[in-house]
């Protein structure tokens, strides 16, 4: 849902925008090694939650971490390109709103440049709690989120075409949110 946290730059106020992402990224960097302690998983284990290994259970963890950010770089490059199609493309007429200019966007200040920006300022974001929370995980665990991720493509090669189908529904799925919307 990384895009709909850029999208709030345009319904919330700039400030309210940055303190989602804070939370958005400090909750990933902090609640994701704590997922996978043994202590978490003593405890799904003792609810009959989870019936694997402790080394499975990292596993599928650090593959759960790996799809993640692969969804949020499909889904903030769709948005950042999908925002720069509407706004510039030939359909602009169309979509008046996603123009990101008249006088909605004089009125509430939220134009093309500060939405485009705020969306980049999003995903570097993300990359970067992407990259901490993978040398959190190494470091705390012995774990290489990415090489859980490549192991699985190398091992089940029909994964690929099914995470490019998987990764179609969802980009369609946030473009039907995204018309849906109602900003006023």
């Amino acid at each position: 849902m990384t895009y709909v946290r850029a999208l709030y730059a345009r319904l919330r106020s700039p400030s309210q925008f940055v303190l989602l992402q804070v939370l958005s990224s400090t909750s990933l960097i902090v609640v994701t090694p704590l997922l996978m302690s043994q202590r978490t998983h003593r405890l799904l284990t003792s609810l009959g939650a989870t019936g694997q290994s402790y080394g499975a259970y990292q596993k599928l963890c650090a593959r759960n971490v790996f799809v993640r950010f692969v969804a949020e770089n499909a889904t903030m490059l769709a948005f950042l390109g999908a925002a720069a199609v509407l706004h510039f493309g030939a359909n602009r007429d169309v979509y008046p709103f996603f123009a990101f200019d008249g006088a909605a966007a004089a009125r509430d200040g939220y134009d093309f440049g500060l939405t485009f920006y705020a969306s980049a300022v999003t995903w570097a974001c993300e990359l970067a709690a992407s990259v901490l929370v993978a040398a959190l995980v190494r470091w705390c665990y012995g774990v290489g989120v990415v090489a859980e991720g490549a192991l699985d493509l190398a091992v089940w090669p029909e994964l690929l075409p099914t995470s490019v189908a998987v990764t179609l529904h969802v980009l369609q799925n946030m473009l039907f949110s995204i018309v849906r919307l109602q900003f006023r």
